[in-house]
């Protein structure tokens, strides 16, 4: 699935922010909500607890019932609220109505629903009454008249209308200024991130004022956010300036290497054209060798640019050695007549993690090597066996050796031994660099009777 492309750094951070604010705000919207609906059911019920409570101190309870004349500021309390509808009962010890609407929600109701049961301070509670939301307060005042002992009740109710009114105005006040802080907010947030992206367009700024050729790290003073970046893009210009110096030496190195056999090859066959027929076929035969000479130094070439460059690459895979060295082997053969090569293995596989390429390279180097130096009536012996880390590869010539002086020197790039004068002294540096990217050894020694053996131990 493809990811949606990200157009903008600071619209995204602006997005992310905005929705964070937007979740704040609704969060603060039902905060705000509910303390306004608190405030305002306080604010009222002050007022209905004072109606109810000047109801009672109006009661008089006699031995013939309970008496009570209804001032007119308990009426007047509720006054404030015009757009809402007032109810009121007294209930005597008896449970009868002494006065206001009898069909007001029972006491009963009243303590069920109040959550500290009733008592002689006062109650609230809400219910639903002729259609309507109305809220209510119940007051208990204890007689202790023997004829009309107990407890009388006033309970008063208000319509809610006035109180949402309040409670919406008080949203409104609190939620304003919290709208207002939350669009002066993502403002500083959006010249916050672009103050926080102006290393970026100084880090554009310092590559483009840049050569081409100019592949120096970045020294440009950035956040720490933004210091993997700037290591990663220094990262890649130092392997880049690796890759740039290699392909330079490699130039340099066939230019230098090829400068000579080409002009020898030329003036062979400039010397040909004039030569009578006897001295043409010397002639050519010696401009052949030279040929063949000329193709093995740029494979090497080629081989040795191929190594350095998948030392880069580090492409790791799985794959049999031993599939490997018969590959080699076959290819290797192919192209140079009259040559035995004995492969023996105990082995029926041998897998392997590292670079394929590499490898097959450096065994090739190898048997060549063998082949070239060593004698064509002796065959090249090739072994392979197990160790405990990994595997030992073998290849045995019977050629002249190298001196014992030589052995430290002939893994050197351009070094050949003595008596070679058909290489370019790329052989064995080939191997070691294929060997050393797979962390292995090469050990290069003379056979008694005549002879080399060059062992590759290759840890899995």
């Amino acid at each position: 699935m493809r990811r949606p492309r990200i157009r903008s750094l600071r619209a995204t951070l602006l997005a992310q922010m905005s929705a964070l604010f937007v979740l704040g705000m609704i969060g603060l919207y039902w905060a705000a909500s509910a303390y306004a609906t608190l405030a305002a059911d306080r604010s009222y019920d002050r007022l209905l607890a004072g109606s109810a409570l000047a109801i009672a101190e109006s009661l008089t309870v006699t031995p013939e019932g309970v008496r009570v004349d209804i001032p007119y500021s308990a009426l007047d309390m509720l006054a404030a609220a015009p757009d809402d509808r007032m109810f009121y009962r007294v209930v005597a010890p008896d449970g009868r109505t002494v006065t206001g609407d009898a069909d007001l929600p029972p006491i009963e109701a009243a303590a069920a629903e109040a959550p500290d049961g009733l008592g002689a301070s006062e109650r609230f509670f809400d219910t639903l009454y002729r259609g309507e939301t109305v809220r209510f307060v119940v007051l208990g005042r204890e007689s202790s008249n023997l004829a009309q002992k107990g407890w009388t009740w006033i309970q008063v109710g208000q319509t809610r209308n006035a109180r949402q009114d309040l409670s919406r105005e008080l949203l409104v006040q609190s939620l304003l200024p919290i709208l207002l802080m939350t669009i002066v907010a993502l403002g500083a947030v959006w010249v916050g991130i672009g103050r926080a992206l102006r290393p970026l367009v100084r880090v554009r700024a310092a590559l483009s004022a840049r050569q081409p050729s100019d592949l120096s790290p970045l020294q440009t003073d950035v956040p720490d956010e933004l210091r993997p970046i700037i290591e990663g893009i220094n990262d890649f210009m130092g392997r880049l300036q690796g890759n740039i110096e290699l392909l330079r030496n490699f130039i340099a190195n066939t230019a230098h290497q090829l400068r000579t056999p080409l002009a020898a090859l030329i003036v062979q066959l400039q010397m040909v054209e004039r030569a009578s027929e006897e001295d043409r076929r010397h002639g050519l035969a010696v401009a052949n060798r030279s040929a063949k000479k000329l193709s093995r130094l740029i494979d090497q070439l080629l081989s040795d640019a191929l190594i350095e460059h998948r030392s880069s690459l580090r492409e790791i895979a799985e794959f049999d050695l031993k599939a490997v060295i018969a590959s080699a082997v076959r290819e290797t053969v192919s192209a140079m007549e009259d040559h035995d090569v004995r492969f023996a293995s105990p082995l029926a596989t041998a897998p392997m993690t590292g670079d394929r390429l590499v490898l097959e390279e450096a065994i090739k180097n190898v048997l060549h090597n063998a082949l070239t130096h060593g004698t064509s009536d002796d065959p090249v012996e090739i072994a392979l066996d197990s160790t405990e880390t990994g595997y030992r590869l073998t290849v045995c010539d019977r050629g002249a050796g190298i001196p014992p002086d030589q052995l430290a020197t002939v893994f050197d790039r351009f070094r050949r031994g003595s008596g070679n004068t058909l290489g370019a002294g790329l052989g064995l540096s080939i191997v070691r660099q294929a060997v050393d990217q797979h962390n292995g050894r090469v050990v290069l020694e003379n056979r008694q009777g005549g002879g080399t053996c060059v062992t590759l131990e290759l840890p899995t």
